[in-house]
């Protein structure tokens, strides 16, 4: 039965991102998510309240799997960044529409969350002697960086590229 459910929320996940493809998320109705997917509209309740828990379910997943990705190298700053902004480049195609409207602000809250707790629990700097305000500045530099490159670089810079001097600039707040 587990099986079946992950396959349907992957099969609704999917159609939601190729519809984000053609038209902005205020432009998307259950009803054509379920049509495109040929499932029932009960089906697509069974596993989300609505589009916009669908939509904050997706964000959601796509920054825990980067999590999961970058969690074992905490110890490197250069290198935890390196295989993040990899991990936004290698899954550009669809985290890019999940930007636009509503998805925005909701990405842009869990990735601040994420980089929060990932600067709280790595070994990176002695956060006993780091402020509050430098950590709340580390964490809107990274996240700004993020946003930029995704948005107005448009993936130009290389993820190396940008960890470096991101790094260099994380280090420059601390001291």
């Amino acid at each position: 039965m587990e099986r079946r459910k992950r396959k349907t929320q992957k099969l609704i996940i999917n159609t939601f991102l190729k519809l984000l493809h053609e038209k902005t998320f205020d432009k998307i109705t259950v009803n054509q998510l379920t049509k495109s997917a040929d499932i029932n509209r009960g089906t697509f309740y069974l596993h989300y309240q609505d589009k916009y828990a669908l939509l904050e379910e997706t964000l959601k997943d796509y920054i825990n799997q980067m999590n999961q990705y970058c969690l074992h190298n905490k110890e490197e700053i250069s290198h935890a960044l390196t295989l993040a902004f990899d991990y936004l480049k290698d899954n550009y195609k669809f985290i890019e529409p999940l930007l636009r409207n509503e998805g925005y602000q909701l990405f842009q809250n869990e990735l601040k969350s994420s980089i929060s707790t990932f600067i709280e629990t790595s070994d990176l700097v002695d956060l006993h002697v780091v402020s509050i305000l430098k950590k709340k500045a580390i964490t809107s530099t990274i996240l700004g960086v993020i946003e930029w490159w995704l948005l107005e670089d448009e993936l130009k810079a290389s993820p190396s590229d940008i960890a470096a001097e991101l790094e260099g600039i994380v280090f420059s707040i601390i001291r």
